[in-house]
């Protein structure tokens, strides 16, 4: 199951992936994204949350730019929510030290996101897959 998204120039800006064989959705970012982009593309990752249940996402933004730090407010508002509901439990957040990426999820990490969701802000995509596999071998609530 993967999906790009497009901005208003017809670039891809936005790649969604549930990887099952691995059991974590992979999102990353493109170049720019507007907040009205920020906001399309949460909603198709909502989706596929809610078809999936995923607990497990790894949210790329090594190739991003855009400044995502006063985008927190609206994910807190709108898109939590509905991914706790869906199942969301851990976010892998990646970005260059010293982006507005790594801003937005040092931001999240003391939000109310960083309250209902265990966030973990890694400036490589290894870093952040070796930790999402850690938490994959936590003991779930319902095996506790």
């Amino acid at each position: 199951m993967r999906e790009e998204i497009q901005n208003s120039f017809g670039r891809t800006f936005y790649v969604i992936e549930y990887k099952p064989e691995q059991d974590f959705i992979d999102t990353v970012w493109l170049g720019y994204a507007s907040q009205n982009d920020l906001r399309k593309a949460c909603e198709v990752g909502l989706q596929m949350l809610e078809q999936t249940n995923c607990p497990y996402k790894l949210n790329d933004n090594s190739e991003s730019a855009g400044p995502w730090a006063d985008a927190v407010t609206w994910l807190e508002k709108e898109w939590l929510p509905r991914a706790v509901k869906a199942g969301l439990r851990y976010l892998a957040h990646v970005a260059h030290k010293h982006s507005y990426g790594e801003t937005a999820g040092e931001a999240m990490q003391v939000s109310k996101i960083g309250e209902m969701l265990e966030v973990g802000v890694f400036s490589s995509r290894e870093e952040a897959l070796a930790w999402l596999k850690n938490c994959q071998l936590k003991p779930t609530e319902a095996n506790a």
